[in-house]
């Protein structure tokens, strides 16, 4: 199950529900989510349960292996960005046009992916 970012505060799920379903119904589903980029049959279900459009499931997302590299690049943001903060508060770096192209280079990176 995904967690909640520390700053929701909204209701939490904590009541389940059951389906039964024959396998060749539940390889139709998963294949549907597959297809629409849902991340996994439970948010693709709910969606369809209260008759959200199938688009609008996972956000519509249609590249699930862009969502992956996306959450790669936003660590490797997360780092550029602390490196960068340590140097600018204790001025030890000289030369600023490495970081500077790391940078333009995350940022290129972040666009061929959001391009998917």
């Amino acid at each position: 199950m995904a967690r909640y970012e520390r700053s929701y505060n909204g209701e939490r799920r904590t009541e389940g529900l059951r389906v039964q379903l024959t396998p060749a119904e539940r390889a139709e589903l998963e294949e549907a989510a597959q297809g629409q980029g849902a991340p996994n049959l439970s948010i693709y279900a709910r969606e369809l349960l209260f008759r959200r459009s199938a688009a609008v499931v996972a956000a519509t997302r249609r590249n699930p292996e862009a969502a992956t590299l996306m959450r790669e690049l936003n660590a490797l943001g997360n780092n550029l960005n602390q490196i960068a903060r340590h140097l600018n508060s204790t001025g030890e770096i000289r030369d600023w046009g490495e970081l500077r192209e790391a940078i333009g280079m995350h940022k290129r990176a972040v666009e061929r992916v959001l391009a998917l």
